[in-house]
């Protein structure tokens, strides 16, 4: 049984920081609540499937291909419904699991407008244990979760458009998601830019961090949710750099 101290414990530790820190809160939440695995999850959503703009562990994990697992017709059907309900709710699991002792619970977080986000709580129980579980920590997990989610937002809701980041993209950084999103690799953006190829993946690792996301696609998806990068139509065309 989770001891009563465990939630006063995680909200201390939420508040004492001025950056938080993602996973380590997850594992956190993982061990005082003795759960399975904790997921957190923003998206967008674009021609009705989810873009997740921010994805976060409780454990170590490939980001890409989590990412990619998230993007599936069966991803974005159960994290919409869970995202989009007003209590929590358990899931049928979309990764193959065929135990009927696994579950994942899913608890709808506040969002910004157009964003849609939740955390994951992966269980194995019998379905009397989780009923049991649920009774006595839904309460504490969806409060956590909200509080969580509203120190991860706040700079987006302090500051909407970007102007006055602590970490705004500089100009190359922008330019260089502006040829990454018209599809070109990092050789070509090198070429029409002037600069080394080892400059553009520098420059990229950069703007996934600031931006806050696990790859490119999810770079190129919040820089343009953001207004950081100008319309792709108002860009020049490539080619006559690509053929000096």
């Amino acid at each position: 049984m989770v001891e009563q101290r465990a939630y006063f414990d995680l909200l201390d530790w939420l508040n004492q920081w001025d950056t938080v820190d993602p996973p380590a809160f997850l594992h956190m939440l993982q061990r005082a609540y003795w759960t399975g695995p904790v997921t957190y999850i923003d998206a967008v959503t674009t021609n009705g499937r989810l873009r997740p703009q921010r994805i976060h562990h409780s454990q170590h994990r490939n980001p890409d291909k989590t990412a990619r697992n998230f993007q599936s017709k069966a991803a974005t059907e159960h994290l919409l419904k869970a995202s989009s309900s007003l209590e929590p709710l358990e899931l049928a699991s979309w990764q193959g699991t065929q135990s009927r002792n696994h579950f994942i619970l899913g608890y709808p977080l506040p969002a910004l407008p157009g964003r849609h986000s939740c955390l994951l709580v992966e269980q194995t129980a019998s379905p009397e244990e989780i009923s049991t579980w649920r009774r006595a920590h839904d309460r504490d997990i969806l409060s956590l979760g909200t509080i969580f989610n509203a120190r991860l937002v706040r700079p987006l809701r302090l500051d909407p458009g970007g102007k006055g980041r602590k970490h705004p993209l500089t100009r190359r950084e922008r330019e260089t998601l502006a040829w990454i999103a018209a599809g070109k690799s990092y050789w070509e953006t090198a070429v029409i830019l002037g600069i080394s190829e080892r400059t553009i993946r520098h420059f990229m690792a950069n703007a996934r961090l600031k931006l806050d996301v696990v790859n490119n696609a999810q770079a190129v998806a919040e820089a343009v949710w953001r207004d950081l990068i100008p319309r792709l139509a108002e860009r020049p065309t490539p080619e006559t750099g690509l053929n000096r």
